[in-house]
């Protein structure tokens, strides 16, 4: 453990504790996911466990401004907060460092583990509703104050973005460094401006609600009767789409698609009515414009996370590749969706079948 991180630790009880209380403290590593981070719960007499973060390997930055991945947590947290959403409590933190710092300890339990534990029963449905209706909150209410320039990698969802680090990465880490297919000069050709008819789609949306980007049911701790938010560093301004559809999609917890439609009204009845922020010339919500942007940024979503999947599977986290089966399932419904909205994607569905052969040929060995 970095020493400096021992050194809040310690400084941290020695404030809450009696002094007769100064013993035994428990230090357990917990295992992360896909994250660089490390986390440990600390335990000690007296006071209630809390989390130590050691984040000083996550250095993704913007080199214009300085800014980490760990800056934007922090600041973050800090709106979100303020503006009473439920997120982890800062306890300490090294005012010359945000790489090490001391959160609420909010327990083991996500949503995702509390679908492998219960499934799809009532009670499941009912804390997606919640989530869906704590997610539209968020999107509306936090967009206030937000400032852009506090995001490490870009305060909006751009152009840039769409193209480089969701579809772009997708064919970079996923099929050409993970299925190991070479698509043909004509094939990426193609790909390109099917890549540019998504994006500039996907822009005509209304782009001033706040965006998660990984609103997923990993990212949603259960703790006291309530969903806690963690993991919005990649947070930023964008359209009110990507974050329902991250959720309903998720393939971490393969919902039923039933499940999905009903989940997808939900969310569509009450951003109906929601005061939500207004664009020029903006004109009322129809459930068709809904539903193809729902499908668009469905598909949109799946391929970032297949590229995500592909990537930390190339890192050593091999336990991501158990999740590539439900994420290609995803793509052929979304991509066959937008096809039937008459979208020319044959490039993207030429690649998605090399995907199945070369997962068939996998399954064979």
């Amino acid at each position: 453990m970095h020493k400096a991180l021992k050194n809040q630790i310690t400084t941290y009880i020695r404030h809450l504790q009696t002094a007769d209380q100064r013993a035994d403290i428990q230090i357990t590593r917990l295992t992360p996911d896909g994250s660089d981070r490390l986390y440990y719960r600390v335990t000690a007499p007296g006071i209630a466990p809390f989390i130590a973060a050691d984040a000083s390997q996550c250095k993704a930055c913007d080199k214009s401004s300085g800014l980490s991945q760990n800056n934007t947590f922090r600041t973050i947290q800090q709106h979100l907060e303020n503006l009473n959403f439920p997120v982890p409590k800062y306890l300490s933190a090294d005012s010359n460092d945000d790489d090490l710092y001391l959160l609420q300890d909010l327990g083991d339990t996500t949503l995702h583990s509390f679908v492998q534990q219960h499934g799809w029963q009532e009670q499941t449905l009912e804390l997606y509703r919640k989530a869906l209706s704590l997610l539209l909150r968020l999107q509306v209410e936090a967009v206030k104050n937000f400032k852009p320039q506090w995001a490490y990698a870009g305060g909006f969802y751009d152009y840039e973005l769409i193209i480089e680090r969701e579809l772009n990465y997708f064919l970079k880490a996923f099929v050409i460094d993970f299925c190991r297919i070479e698509p043909e000069t004509e094939i990426r050709q193609r790909l390109a401006e099917e890549f540019k008819l998504l994006a500039d789609t996907a822009l005509r949306a209304p782009a001033n609600f706040f965006l998660y980007r990984d609103f997923q049911s990993k990212n949603l701790m259960l703790h006291q009767n309530k969903i806690y938010l963690i993991d919005f560093q990649g947070a930023r301004l964008g359209p009110c789409y990507y974050d329902p559809a991250a959720l309903i999609n998720d393939p971490y917890v393969e919902m039923p698609l039933p499940l999905r439609r009903q989940l997808s009204e939900f969310y569509f009845r009450k951003l109906q009515s929601a005061p939500t922020p207004k664009s020029p010339g903006a004109k009322p919500l129809t459930r068709e414009t809904f539903d193809l942007n729902f499908t668009l940024f469905s598909l949109i979503r799946t391929l970032q996370t297949l590229g995500a999947f592909g990537y930390l599977s190339g890192c050593g986290k091999k336990h991501f590749t158990q999740y590539i089966r439900p994420a290609l399932t995803n793509l052929h419904l979304y991509l066959n969706r937008l096809q039937e909205a008459g979208f020319d994607l044959k490039a993207l569905h030429s690649i998605s079948r090399e995907i199945e052969l070369r997962q068939e040929e996998q399954c064979r060995r």
